[in-house]
């Protein structure tokens, strides 16, 4: 059977739209398939930006906020002051250094400075007064050999600020033979200081981080301890990670001297301390006499807050 005409044409006309319909049908397929990909694209970009929200959200800005057990920590240090040796050795100027690890139980959190002096006495070796050898002390251990006095293990302040004021008398005709009015020797025998007072200027750095907790200029001891011996508190709380490296510095602004010692014989055998004192010649036959020593000890510098144990690493 043989088409006409009108019937071909019609034919391949539709073949045609079919055609066309058939391409634009694939470009719209292809057209999905791509805006779908890039769905899938944009919703794993907003998981991730989700994630990362929740991250920021939980993450730690403050100290307080750290999990973890708080416990109170005593951060120490202790540098050992030694006493002169030769009338010729000084420690004034002298830059003396103790440094500290933070365990990693956990992260030290500081919140005040603490320090105190523990007083040790030294000999200044043997000496005589004069042509008799019983005036002094022939029989002492060599310069710089720790002896126990009576001064001996006694807690003394860290800046002599601390200790009331003991200045020789000063006032209106001083050295005058006047009456009752004070003469030059009176003055003299009024103490101007007490023994064993250190004074210090201090620095501390996180050797770790290197960063320092001061600028050039380092902190006197008078900001430790005042005349009422108050801690010194610090305006926010300080942070030390587990195995920070802290480096504590004192620098010596005076030697701390000489004291003179006395002793006497005690009843019963009680004596004062372990030296042996020589016989005074005013009194013979009884075991009184006096000794003078060097002065140092053990400074002692605290570092007071809290551990954070159980806490995550690094905690921030």
């Amino acid at each position: 059977m043989e088409l006409d005409e009108n019937t071909r044409r019609y034919l391949s006309q539709m073949a045609n739209q079919h055609e066309r319909i058939e391409a634009q049908l694939q470009s719209l397929v292809k057209r999905y398939r791509a805006m779908a990909s890039e769905r899938e694209d944009d919703k794993m970009e907003l998981r991730k930006m989700r994630d990362a929200l929740k991250k920021a959200a939980a993450r730690i800005r403050y100290i307080e906020d750290i999990p973890g057990k708080r416990v109170p920590y005593f951060m120490q240090f202790a540098i050992n002051i030694p006493g002169p040796t030769s009338p010729s050795v000084t420690i004034a100027g002298s830059r003396l250094s103790d440094v500290k690890t933070i365990s990693q139980d956990g992260p030290f959190v500081c919140t005040t400075y603490l320090s105190a002096f523990l007083l040790k006495t030294y000999s200044i070796g043997d000496y005589t007064v004069g042509e008799n050898p019983a005036n002094g002390r022939p029989n002492d251990p060599v310069a710089g050999t720790e002896v126990i006095s009576p001064l001996s293990g006694r807690w003394r302040p860290v800046a002599s600020t601390a200790d009331a004021f003991e200045g020789a008398y000063i006032g209106a005709r001083v050295g005058e033979v006047v009456g009752d009015a004070a003469t030059l020797d009176d003055a003299t025998k009024v103490k101007t200081f007490r023994p064993g007072t250190v004074d210090f200027t201090f620095e501390i750095a996180d050797e770790g981080v290197d960063r320092l907790r001061q600028n050039q200029i380092p902190i006197p001891s008078r900001y430790l301890f005042t005349e009422n011996d108050r801690p010194l508190y610090l305006p926010v709380s300080d942070f030390f990670e587990r195995g920070s490296s802290i480096r504590f510095s004192a620098t010596l602004t005076r030697d701390l001297g000489f004291a003179e010692v006395n002793y006497a014989a005690l009843p019963n055998g009680f004596s004062e301390g372990q030296a042996d004192p020589p016989p005074n010649p005013a009194i013979p036959d009884t075991y009184q006499g006096r000794q003078v020593l060097s002065l140092g000890g053990t400074l002692y510098f605290t570092m007071l807050g809290y551990k954070i144990l159980q806490a995550q690493s690094p905690a921030v």
